[in-house]
């Protein structure tokens, strides 16, 4: 497997982790109180958008020639980047509006992050591979 495939597969892998996540966020979001859930379902369209955009820039990567590949990988790992960033902060949101009800969610989405983070230093190794 080349460099490239590599890391596309992980990226992808990735993006695929977030989907049930997005469900598990949009559950939460239906506990919030009613002030709260318009903000909390525009984060996640907003995470929802930004997941389509990280994965057209993944594919992008995927069809770039194996000379300028890690070029465009690099973008695409920078939203893929911003994605993790803009989950954890709606995550941050649905734990201030749900209270009591997110002590289970928070330990699936630490655990998610976690995951998340270390996938993300695996990724880079292989853009930086000369």
């Amino acid at each position: 497997m080349s460099t490239l495939d590599d890391y596309v597969a992980k990226a992808q892998a990735a993006l695929d982790g977030m989907r049930p996540q997005l469900d598990e966020l949009r559950v939460q979001a239906d506990l919030a109180q009613a002030e709260a859930r318009d903000r909390l379902e525009a984060g996640i369209a907003a995470l929802q958008k930004a997941q389509a955009a990280a994965k057209a820039q993944l594919d992008q990567a995927a069809r770039a020639g194996k000379d300028t590949w890690k070029s465009t990988a690099q973008q695409a790992e920078q939203a893929v980047d911003d994605l993790g960033t803009q989950l954890q902060q709606v995550v941050e949101q649905v734990q201030k509006s749900v209270g009591a009800a997110a002590p289970a969610a928070q330990k699936g989405w630490r655990t998610f992050l976690d995951e998340w983070n270390r996938q993300r230093q695996d990724r880079q190794r292989l853009l930086d591979e000369d």
